[in-house]
């Protein structure tokens, strides 16, 4: 292999290192929501009612794990769990008034973390942050297929 040449094995493996840090990152901002609830919270922030095979599906988790989440929301009071009437294998999801402002306070705090991280970034590497993430999101959906 030339020394110019990309050794995308390596630079994966330094994206992988990257990504599960990440962690790190979530544990600064303190909440008692954690991130699988909270992906889940924000999307029932953004869709009404929804069943718990729609959650799963849109955001490629098992059945099982949706269901330890809501129930885990539900304990919570941050979502309420409903027979469907149409369909009673059916349950339907909802977010809570509690729910919907603790996600949104949790998303405040996010935001101003973030910004206090790219305010030591120069406007071209923010840019290019954006840029490259949006891609690299773009990509891996058309890989799922």
């Amino acid at each position: 292999m030339g020394e110019l040449e990309m050794n995308y094995n390596e630079k994966a493996e330094e994206i992988f290192n990257s990504l599960t840090n990440r962690k790190k990152f979530v544990d600064k901002m303190p909440s008692n929501i954690s991130q699988g609830e909270s992906g889940v919270l924000l999307y029932l922030l953004n869709n009404d009612s929804v069943s718990q095979s729609e959650l799963s599906e849109k955001l490629n988790i098992t059945m099982p794990r949706v269901a330890a989440i809501i129930n885990t929301l539900q304990d919570k009071m941050l979502v309420i769990k409903k027979t469907d009437p149409n369909d009673k294998r059916k349950t339907i999801i909802t977010i809570t008034e509690k729910g919907k402002k603790d996600i949104l306070q949790k998303r405040k705090n996010a935001i101003i973390f973030i910004e206090s991280i790219i305010k030591e970034l120069t406007d071209e590497e923010i840019m290019q942050y954006i840029s490259i993430t949006k891609k690299i999101e773009e990509i891996s959906n058309n890989l799922k297929g």
